[in-house]
Formats: C-alpha cells, structure tokens, sequence
C-alpha cells in the first residue's frame, strides 16, 4: 500500500508541465521564506536553553524566577498567537509578517543589555516583546502557506515551519557550544565587557534581520486578495504558484469567494464560538493541547539542566543537545516526505504511537534508576544511561516526524475560509498557553519526579493517539474550500 502511494506521487510529478514546475518552485521559496518566523522562534528558544543558568546567576534567580525567564517568550508568543489571525484578516497575512520585524529586533538589540536597562524585569520584557513577533509569525506562516499552496503539495510545504524551528534549535545550539567552549562557561566575560549568555542573545539579530529582508519580497495571500474584493491580483499571483492558466486561475478566484459569501467581513471569536464550525475549532484546540501535553517544549527548553541533573557536566549536556536536534531534523524531513503521501490523520497516529511508547521506557529508567541525594542517578549506570537517550531520539524522531510539523499542517488546513484567521489565533492562543503552562511547570516536575513526570507526559501521548484516531478528519488532498464542509 505505502509502495503504491509513494510511486503515484512520483509519477504525478513525472507528467508536470514546465510551468507546473516552475510554480511548484516559486510556492516553495515563498514558504521557506514565511517560515523565518519560526526560525527565529527555535532560534530564540535554544539561545534561552544554553543561557537560563548564567540568566539565574546573573539576577540571582530562584526556581520560580527562572521559570517565567524560561515561560517569558511563551507569554508573548500567546499574545500574538491570539491577536496575529484576526489582524490578519484585517491587514492580511503579509500584513502582519512585515509587523513581526521590529518585535523580534526589540528583544535581538535590547535583551544583551538588560543587566543595564532594567535588569531581570527588563529582560522579561524583552522576551515577552520577541514572543509577540514569534507568536504572530508562527500563528500566521501555516495559514499563508497554506493559502499560496497547491493541494497536492501543500502538506510538506506547512511543514516547513516545524523544519524551521529544528534548525532554528541546531544553529543557535551550535553557536551557544561554540561561544561556551570559547569563554569556558556561559558566564564567563569576553569581548567588549559583554558575558557569554549575552552574546548569545546578541546572535538573535541574525534571524531577525533575514527575517524582515525578505518578508519584504513575499506577495499577499490570494485568499486575503479575493477577501478585499482584489480579484485580479489574486487570479495572478494563484497562476505563479499553482501553473494554472489564466482561465483555471479566474474560476478558482470565483471558488474562494463563493466560500465567502456576499458579504467579506470575518467573523468574530465569539460568532466562531457559535457558529456550526464550533466543534471543528475545538477539534482544532484539542489537537494543539496535545501537541503540547507530550512534554516536547519542557524537555526541550531544560534539556541542558536535565542533562546535568542526572550527571553530566555543562559542556557534554550542550554536545548531548545538539545529538537531540540533529534526531529532530532527520524526523521532520521524514514528515515533510511522507506527510503528502499517507495522509495527516494516520501520520499522527503512529507518531503518537512511538511517543508514548518512548516516553514509557524513559519514564521507566527514571523509575529504576539508583537514587542519589534525593534523586534518580542514570549516570552511574551506563546502560540506563544509553536506553533513556535511545528512547528520548526515538520520541524526537516520533514528535518531529508528526505532531510537530503536522499540527501546523492542519491548523492551515481544517478551517474553511470564512473563519480561518479567527480560528488559527484560538487553535494557536491554546497551543501557546499549554506551552506556556508545561515549560513553566517543568522544573517542578523534574524536581518532584523525573519518572512521575515522563509517566504524565506518557498517558497524554496515549489520549492523543485516541482522541486524533476519533475525531480529526483527512485534510490530505482536499482544497482549502472544501474544508468545514
């Protein structure tokens, strides 16, 4: 069955006509290019995971303190996620790209220098103003990716979101190893006055600064285009992505606004709320929960400190990290492969599957593991060391090959056009608040119970294997007006 699934694919893409081709191209550049935002959103995550130790140290921070430094960035990133749709239904989602700049320069220029602006309520700001930048652009990518894609390609090409914040998490891993093997420890003072973890932060500017440069070039969303009754501009820009001819491209103009209806105006959250498509949108909530609830933020975020709470020292926690990130870009390249040949529904149960069964045996190690001081010691026994970190790749290797990049696949996809900015911003606030609440729980947790923790987070990966095999529809192949119907 998967054999004949993947040689149609190959064949459809055997019989392409050079303009088919050529679009296919220019559908890709534009959804690498929309997904610099959640390349700056890995980026920022992992400069946070290499420096919240100096951060705690710098200002003197208590466990509770270095929580909400880590939960900052999530704060802000909620707040865009909540408002980013709507606006976008406003101004457009090009609209609100081009506004996620300056936030992400704000934290990029100003973080370094919080120890002298403000101190650690100062750098809490900042992460909160980045967050609103990451948390809009996150929110928004998946939605115009989706609308500038063809069906057929449209899932890997959402996919490059979760692809762009695992190598968002592989360079700024990179260079936080590199600056700390330079300065020694990422406290350590070097150049112009500046310690490690700032010029860490410092490194944000490079994300950043490519993100504006070419948001810039990218053409509005076709669907926004019809929307606002600019008919002809949308006609034109389907025909770059999709290979269509003028005629074909005019009839798929009169498509969208018929999901439209008369009237352009979106609906409100609370029409939403009320409408028919309710229980779509919870559908929608219920997945991003459960993206979350499997623990992926909270393990990443403290990776580090996890690693050295069982032993291991800073530097080989950093190397150890990066291992994990390399497991996560193998994993979602093979989503972004199979994701339009299998379909989204089945991907995230067998994801789901590997996840709760790697979280079990982790959860497992924790729970047989001589206890040290109070707490479970993998690091004197070498083969319960290497079964956690085996089980711990193969639930990166399930996480990022499924629930990563294919929550953004169907948060783009599952609602029609009428709601669909509204709806993304209650899907995405929801997934933001679940992360918020697992990274900012997390080191309780761990302190609690590394088992207990891993056995939580192991009966989520259970339910949501259950509930996705229930209630979520194939969105695979379908074009975006078909959707909610």
């Amino acid at each position: 069955m998967l054999k004949e699934e993947l040689m149609t694919g190959q064949s459809a893409q055997a019989h392409m006509t050079p303009k088919v081709r050529e679009a296919r191209k220019y559908a890709t550049t534009l959804a690498l290019i929309a997904t610099l935002g959640p390349f700056f959103y890995g980026f920022e995550g992992m400069v946070l995971n290499g420096a919240i130790k100096a951060v705690g140290v710098e200002f003197e921070l208590g466990a509770l303190a270095k929580g909400v430094a880590g939960a900052a960035g999530i704060i802000g990133g909620l707040i865009g996620a909540i408002f980013a749709g709507r606006i976008s239904d406003k101004i457009g989602r090009k609209g609100v790209l081009m506004w996620v700049g300056p936030f992400l320069l704000f934290e990029a220029i100003l973080g370094p220098l919080s120890p002298v602006l403000g101190g650690y309520f100062f750098l809490i700001f900042c992460r909160v103003m980045g967050g609103i930048g990451f948390g809009a652009a996150t929110t928004v990518a998946p939605g115009y990716v989706a609308e500038i894609s063809p069906a057929d390609i449209r899932g890997r090409l959402i996919a490059f979101r979760q692809l762009a914040i695992i190598l968002g998490l592989f360079f700024a891993g990179v260079i936080n190893l590199l600056v700390t093997n330079w300065a020694g420890s990422s406290e350590a003072t070097l150049a112009f006055g500046f310690k490690a973890w700032q010029w860490m932060f410092l490194c944000l500017l490079i994300p950043a600064i490519l993100f504006i440069v070419f948001t810039a070039r990218i053409p509005e969303s076709p669907r926004y285009l019809v929307s606002v009754k600019r008919d002809d501009e949308a006609a034109e820009i389907l025909e770059k992505v999709t290979g269509d001819e003028p005629e074909e491209a005019r009839a798929r103009v009169m498509s969208i606004r018929a999901t439209l209806g008369e009237g352009t105006e979106k609906m409100s959250f609370k029409a939403i709320m009320t409408s028919r498509w309710r229980g779509l949108v919870m559908v929608g909530v219920a997945i991003a929960a459960f993206q979350q609830l499997t623990g992926i933020n909270g393990i990443f975020f403290y990776s580090n400190t996890l690693f050295e709470a069982v032993g291991f020292a800073e530097e080989t926690a950093f190397q150890q990290t990066l291992i994990i990130t390399l497991f996560k870009i193998v994993g979602v390249v093979t989503g972004i492969l199979l994701v339009d040949k299998l379909g989204r529904k089945r991907m995230l149960v067998y994801g789901g599957t590997l996840i709760f069964i790697s979280l079990s045996v982790v959860a497992m190690v924790f729970t047989v593991a001589p206890v040290v001081d109070g707490h479970p010691d993998i690091s004197s026994n070498p083969v319960l060391g290497y079964v956690a970190l085996a089980a711990l790749c193969c639930f990166i290797l399930g996480f990022t090959s499924s629930w990563g990049p294919i929550f953004s696949i169907v948060m783009g996809e599952m609602f029609p056009n009428q709601i669909r900015g509204g709806a993304m911003s209650i899907a995405s606030g929801a997934d933001f608040f679940v992360n918020f609440l697992v990274v900012l729980l997390f080191p309780y947790l761990i302190a609690w119970s590394p088992a207990g923790t891993y056995w939580i987070y192991a009966a989520f990966g259970v339910l949501a294997v259950i509930f996705t095999a229930k209630y979520l529809e194939e969105t695979s192949g379908r074009q975006l007006e078909d959707m909610g119907n």
